[in-house]
């Protein structure tokens, strides 16, 4: 299967013959504060080590990651971003059959499907926001005990929806229960609105769950690549440590893991940005008489659009927005649009007045 991503300036660029620095791109859910001005000074400093193989342990990456969410050494695991860790996790577990929301990110199927497990899906329903029941979710599992493995966002990409911790405790007893491996794409939780979203806290070596972050997307890192997961069950790290390959990041995203948590005026800077304009923007969104908004806790949002082909017509305006005609349980009219500043943001709202306008119009 193919997976269609957001982010690709240069096709589009090409397609309408402008500039590709002059595109705006909400296509694509990056931190719009960019790179941490503190860390630029240990990129260029990791130049002077290219001409060195990295540690493949990666020590001093992995004990700043342990250091951070309070856990051993050896709970932690780094890859070229959240999507090669998830790739791995499939790989060694090999399950038969597995079990995914429909609509979530891509690359868990395609994940699953290259290690030939069947790949079962939840559909989630619009009429519920798209809300995971966690009742439901169990229910299915039940249903199909030959189920091995969950992979689940939380928050979940393109919804922006998530499991609170009480529906998250009842699932991952469930699949402890029943030796079921549960793969948590917490891609996004440090784009949420909640500061407690999080499972990591609460995870113990009984728990057959995986977590996976990323540091691409609130690091604002999509060309340097950056990702960890995190397992307190021994017999998942075993696994995962047979089926890693050596020097799997790169000595520049190494030294930038290294130091990320000390960049605590960035951390805060992006925390107040999220905190006041997610809000803010889904309110815009709201206004506009020709979208449906579906809620979100994080730094995107799912649109409805009852005009056709709403991408192509912000094409010429220099804006992208990310068409999701193309994921499982989703149709033609729905789009994903990221949370940027307020300058790229109004200048969004604008574009999507005048669209409503000139419809008015005609």
């Amino acid at each position: 299967m193919v997976v269609i991503h957001g982010g690709n300036r240069e096709k589009i660029a090409a397609l309408t013959r402008q500039p590709v620095d002059s595109l705006l791109d909400f296509s694509a859910n990056i931190n719009p504060l960019g790179v941490p001005t503190a860390a630029r000074a240990t990129l260029v400093a990791a130049l002077d080590e290219l001409n060195d193989y990295p540690n493949p342990d990666y020590p001093r990456l992995k004990t700043a990651i342990a250091r951070h969410h309070h856990v051993n050494l050896a709970d932690v695991f780094v890859g070229n971003g959240a999507v090669q860790l998830i790739f791995n996790a499939a790989l060694a577990l090999e399950v038969k059959e597995a079990l995914i929301l429909a609509p979530c990110f891509g690359e868990y199927e395609r994940a699953l499907t290259k290690t030939h497990a069947h790949v079962n899906r939840l559909y989630l329903s619009a009429d519920k926001n798209f809300q995971v029941d966690v009742d439901e979710l169990i229910r299915r599992l039940q249903y199909a005990p030959s189920i091995g493995l969950v992979c689940l966002g939380n928050p979940n990409n393109p919804t922006g929806t998530n499991l609170n911790g009480v529906a998250m405790r009842q699932l991952v007893n469930y699949c402890n229960q029943h030796q079921i491996w549960l793969i948590l794409d917490e891609a996004f939780m440090d784009l949420t609105l909640s500061a407690h979203g999080s499972w990591l806290p609460q995870l113990t070596a009984q728990d057959h769950v995986l977590v996976v972050r990323s540091m691409t997307k609130f690091f604002a890192i999509p060309g340097l690549r950056l990702g960890y997961a995190i397992t307190k069950n021994p017999e998942l790290q075993q696994r995962l440590t047979w089926q890693n390959e050596p020097w799997s990041i790169n000595i520049v995203a190494a030294r930038f893991g290294e130091q990320a948590f000390k960049y605590n005026t960035y951390i805060r800077q992006t925390q107040d940005w999220l905190r006041h304009e997610q809000p803010w923007f889904g309110q815009q969104l709201n206004r506009i008489p020709f979208l449906k908004v579906y809620p979100s806790c994080t730094n995107f949002f799912l649109l409805k659009s009852n005009r056709a082909r709403l991408r192509e017509q912000l094409w010429p305006t220099g804006i992208l927005i990310r068409d999701c005609s193309d994921y499982e349980g989703l149709t033609a009219g729905y789009y994903r649009v990221a949370v940027k500043d307020r300058a790229a943001n109004q200048q969004l709202l604008q574009q999507l007045r005048l669209l409503g306008f000139a419809k008015e119009m005609r």
